[in-house]
């Protein structure tokens, strides 16, 4: 079941951040556990939240989403930056189920527009993200 984050669901997910940037960034940026969090804690309190998923009070993985203003456009964009499974919990397809329920959440809430903060790969291709 994919849901919004509660406050014990985004204490599990700071544990793990530091390894969820690591292969964000190809492991080309090695953070520490207090930067991570409070990195975390601006992207929230500047409005974005993590959609997760989870089976039976069991974190899968997670997405952070977030919506910013397009003042040119006068629209809203939505921004994926972070999508991240647990390593036992692979290769079942959760990456695309997170990714489809943001790109819903965000279209719910008036984005015709979605960008990513993640590297570019044809995975995201499949998934309708086209490089500008």
């Amino acid at each position: 079941m994919i849901t919004k984050a509660n406050e014990n669901d985004l204490k599990e997910i700071i544990s793990n951040a530091v390894d969820a940037v690591q292969e964000a960034t190809a492991y080309t940026f090695k953070p520490w556990q207090g930067q991570i969090k409070n990195i975390i804690r601006k992207t929230l309190d500047h409005g974005g939240y993590y959609l997760i998923l989870k089976e039976k009070d069991c974190l899968k993985g997670w997405i952070l989403i977030d919506i910013s203003k397009d003042y040119f456009k006068q629209q809203n964009i939505g921004f994926i930056y972070e999508v991240y499974v647990l390593p036992n919990y692979r290769g079942k397809g959760y990456s695309k189920e997170l990714i489809k329920a943001a790109i819903e959440e965000l279209s719910m809430q008036g984005c015709n527009e979605i960008e990513r903060n993640i590297r570019t790969t044809n995975f995201y291709k499949e998934l309708g993200f086209v490089h500008h």
